[in-house]
């Protein structure tokens, strides 16, 4: 499997027009068939500072995932809240828990 990481930073002041805009990839990603994990999670020491947490059948379907409608939508939506200009990406194999763990929602 196939984990991802999204830093996302924020302008100030943007956090209720990011969750706005940012749901609809939440909401549509988490319908897809190759995604098994689709988080959003806020830094406690910086309200500005999100972190994606996306757990990917495999990189097809992360590639996949890039030519929804709801990616695009909300890509660019982003591009004017973003404090940094561009996303910062981390990419993982899932070594623990095994497969059928995951698929299990254990």
């Amino acid at each position: 499997m196939f984990v991802q990481l999204v830093h996302i930073r924020l302008k100030p002041g943007c956090v209720e027009q990011f969750l706005e805009v940012f749901r609809v990839n939440y909401e549509g990603t988490r319908a897809e068939p190759g995604n098994y994990r689709f988080d959003v999670l806020q830094d406690p020491e910086d309200e500005n500072h999100f972190v994606i947490y996306e757990v990917f059948e495999n990189a097809a379907a992360v590639d996949a995932h890039r030519q929804t409608e709801h990616y695009r939508r909300t890509t660019e939506g982003l591009k004017a809240l973003m404090s940094t200009g561009e996303r910062q990406k981390q990419f993982f194999n899932l070594v623990m828990p095994d497969h059928a763990a995951a698929l299990a929602g254990e």
